[in-house]
């Protein structure tokens, strides 16, 4: 397959793994300043325990055909009762929830390449914006110091939604918010499940970038959409989308 540039009005991005790096370096960041929060509010626990209790969180999402997002709160109560069988107070749940915010912020960078691959793809199509976690302060934190948020006309994140990439529900609202069909968009993101084969259960075009290794792993199976591009860097964009016809 290939991409159909004649139809393309948008192009709407995912974020962790397609336009910025958020792999095992990141989320070994993240969990170690965590873990070490969570040990000086609350004692030693097992460390092995607490990287299966994230790991399980982080897939929790996909576990069932509603892709209901996590609550924020929730998952770190759940956290730290079975680390520690104890009730957080809502005080140290806010703690947790504010390092938490200020490690991603912090740990997520956009390459050198990035901007000016926008600027170059802007002045040919509209850009948007779509990503699933839960936490839509911690994505629009980020775009802001990255200086990424006056490209995207519409930024939709799963946290405000309340459901996760593949649903259909945050594609529905990205296209209301561009007042576009699906057949008018083309989307590019990492994630097999919730980016190629969400996209394309919408009808829309996708491409399909490898250019980092996605924590979130799921295999191809019999009857799933092929990508309309595979792609191993984001800057092979261009090459795809240089000429747009009419």
């Amino acid at each position: 397959m290939s991409v159909d540039v004649s139809k393309v009005d948008v192009i709407i991005f995912d974020y962790g793994n397609t336009l910025i790096e958020l792999g095992g370096d990141q989320i070994v960041m993240l969990n170690n300043e965590l873990l070490a929060l969570l040990t000086s509010m609350f004692g030693e626990c097992n460390s092995d325990t607490f990287s299966t209790i994230r790991k399980r969180q982080i897939l929790a999402p996909y576990d069932t055909d509603e892709f209901i997002e996590n609550d924020r709160v929730g998952i770190c109560n759940e956290l730290i009762e079975e680390l520690y069988d104890v009730i957080p107070s809502s005080s140290q749940i806010e703690q947790v929830l504010n390092l938490k915010h200020k490690i991603f912020v912090d740990i997520v960078d956009v390459p050198d390449f990035v901007m000016p691959l926008l600027n170059r793809l802007q002045e040919k199509y509209r850009l948007a914006f779509i990503s699933n976690y839960p936490c839509s302060a911690s994505i629009a934190d980020s775009l802001a110091k990255n200086k990424l948020t006056d490209f995207f006309e519409s930024i939709v994140v799963s946290g405000d939604i309340g459901r996760v990439k593949p649903h259909p529900e945050i594609f529905e609202k990205s296209l209301n918010e561009l007042n576009l069909r699906a057949e008018q968009s083309l989307y590019v993101g990492d994630n097999w499940l919730a980016d190629i084969q969400g996209a394309k259960r919408m009808g829309m075009q996708a491409v399909h970038t490898t250019q980092y290794v996605s924590y979130e792993q799921f295999e191809p199976y019999d009857g799933d959409y092929s990508p309309d591009a595979v792609i191993n860097h984001l800057s092979e964009l261009e090459t795809i989308l240089l000429y747009r016809k009419r």
